[in-house]
């Protein structure tokens, strides 16, 4: 019999993994653009907020050995500034 390429414990544990990036990076998310509103303007402080989140999100991931299978070799800098300004671009253009 062929081994199975992926076990269930596997993409249970990255499904996981996902999860825990998803939420640290809509915590941070909030959290930078909360405090960065009280001094510049909400649209720059949610894109800045963004950008920041994704940013630490992407280097914890890679510093614990799993980043996202898309960004295994994006730099986390790069990362954070096309998030934030994909998050700029939306909030100033869109209605």
């Amino acid at each position: 019999m062929a081994k199975a390429k992926f076990a269930v414990s596997t993409l249970l544990a990255k499904l996981l993994f996902i999860l825990a990036a998803a939420l640290l990076t809509g915590f941070l998310t909030v959290l930078f653009a909360r405090f960065l509103g009280r001094y510049i303007s909400p649209i720059f402080a949610a894109a800045t907020g963004v950008a920041l989140a994704v940013t630490i999100s992407l280097w914890f991931s890679q510093a614990m050995k799993h980043p996202p299978f898309l960004l295994s070799g994006t730099s986390p800098l790069v990362a954070g500034l096309c998030a934030g300004l994909g998050v700029y671009i939306s909030r100033v253009w869109l209605p």
